[in-house]
């Protein structure tokens, strides 16, 4: 309904425009499988996935679970709505909804406002860089999904879900699932 309103308004270009260029999206994204509906993102530790956003804040996530873009199913083939195909952005996205649930440092910077134009942010540079197909119907839809009343329920009522500790997941078989090197 969301990408139908945002085709049919005519507001997807004026989203994308109206959305700021992040300054830098670069370093190293890794994704691990562990068992179905468990993904751990790992930062490098030599280069970790790091955005800049427009106004000059420094989002370096942390190790945290993550399910890539919550793209509804029915959308996965749609392109352009793949939980994965924005990934560094979706991982951004995550990580201040974690850092907000589990109270981690640097949490009040950021409300739930900007955790929706950050990501906006982070998917028009994707998109400005190459890294992404352009396509502001994307960037449009996905800004209204994740800034809407159940969005902010989450945002609010989400609870810190750790990641397993290594210890622990070394008994398991983990699986690299995405590795992307943005600094390429």
């Amino acid at each position: 309904m969301l990408l139908c309103g945002a085709v049919t308004s005519g507001c997807a270009q004026w989203r994308y425009d109206e959305t700021k260029l992040g300054k830098k999206l670069d370093g190293k994204l890794i994704v691990e499988w562990v068992e179905p509906d468990l993904f751990i993102y790992r930062p490098d530790a030599k280069t970790p996935l790091t955005f800049v956003t427009s106004d000059g804040r420094v989002i370096v996530p942390r190790e945290m679970r993550t399910d890539g873009g919550s793209i509804p199913r029915l959308f996965w083939s749609v392109p352009g709505f793949s939980p994965w195909g924005l990934a560094p952005g979706y991982i951004v996205h995550d990580w201040l909804f974690v850092q907000q649930h589990c109270k981690y440092d640097g949490y009040q910077q950021y409300s739930f406002e900007d955790s929706a134009h950050i990501l906006a942010e982070a998917i028009k540079t994707q998109m400005e860089t190459g890294r992404a197909p352009k396509d502001p119907t994307v960037l449009s839809a996905i800004y209204e999904a994740v800034s809407s009343p159940i969005a902010r329920d989450l945002w609010i009522n989400g609870k810190c879900e750790a990641p397993p500790p290594v210890t622990a997941l070394r008994a398991r078989k983990r699986v690299l699932l995405l590795e992307i090197d943005m600094s390429r």
